[in-house]
């Protein structure tokens, strides 16, 4: 072969041999990030280098590209995320549930606002605050 891959071959299956598998003609990336390399060094760059090659998240399993990855991970709804009220880490899809349970330092409405009490506190105070509406 004349691009020095170490192939000896007829003439007649060269064009053959270049068309389909030698591995050293250069090829542009099938997945369209431009890069122009050798298809032995293609077969590495789609799997391992390229930035429009999937992968999986490793948090929800789905599938993005690799220079997707960022924006996804501000997305994901598996990632865990630090509460902004209280910094307990709970995932991002659990953040709504933990804040109308679980965050202390959220403040929440009095329990007898129906008997008039408008106290708006924070959930770890409620306690303290309904021992006081005892006495």
């Amino acid at each position: 072969c004349g691009l020095k891959c170490g192939l000896v071959m007829c003439r007649e299956e060269m064009e053959q041999h270049l068309k389909r598998h030698c591995g050293m003609v250069r090829e542009t990336c099938r997945l369209g990030c431009g890069v122009e390399l050798t298809r032995n060094e293609l077969r590495i760059h789609v799997k391992e280098n390229c930035v429009q090659r999937k992968i999986r998240c490793e948090h929800c399993s789905i599938s993005v590209r690799f220079c997707d990855k960022p924006k996804h991970l501000k997305e994901c709804p598996r990632v865990i995320v630090p509460c902004e009220l209280c910094r307990v880490e709970t995932r991002r899809e659990d953040m709504t549930k933990h804040l109308s349970n679980d965050c202390i330092e959220k403040e929440i409405e009095c329990p007898f606002v129906k008997y008039k009490c408008m106290t708006r506190i924070k959930r770890k105070d409620m306690d303290k605050h309904l021992e006081e509406k005892e006495t």
